[in-house]
């Protein structure tokens, strides 16, 4: 049975700019290193033996790659607005391509606008990503409510 494995690490350096006020852009500049590996072995072996597996895969040359995120966010009173996009330029190492991720989400800070301390945040994924069983897309709903001071 086929196995692959992916070794990667990143490293960052962010940079954030007020473009008006009450908005923020930000980007992450990366340099992704990558060693991809494929053989033979037990695909449904526990995580330790995979892990065993993996050390001794054929291929294992580093690849390098730059890529960025980025993000937005607008404020208004209690309002805000943002939106972020990962893996921009798509990179790939060996045949694994890391896709873009695009998330937008809004707020709604209730003290911000003269109310109570509750905030209420709704954000969502623009579009389905790959995971192991399939497609995927995350929305979410959150609400924060202080009983006591901060």
């Amino acid at each position: 049975m086929p196995v692959r494995s992916l070794v990667a690490s990143q490293f960052g350096v962010t940079l954030v700019q007020t473009v008006l006020p009450g908005v923020h852009t930000g980007a992450t500049l990366k340099y992704l290193r990558g060693i991809f590996g494929a053989g033979r072995g037990e695909a449904l072996a526990p995580p330790s033996a995979l892990l065993t597996q993996g050390e001794a895969l054929e291929g294992g040359d580093a690849e390098g790659r730059f890529d960025l995120d980025v993000g937005v966010l607008a404020t208004a009173g209690g309002l805000r607005l943002g939106a972020r996009m990962r893996n921009v330029r798509e990179p790939s190492v060996g045949p694994v391509r890391l896709e873009r991720h695009t998330r937008v989400g809004v707020a709604f800070d209730a003290e911000a606008a003269g109310g109570g301390p509750l905030t209420i945040a709704f954000d969502a994924d623009v579009d389905a990503y790959a995971v192991a069983s399939g497609a995927r897309r995350v929305v979410a709903l959150g609400a924060e409510r202080w009983l006591w001071n901060r």
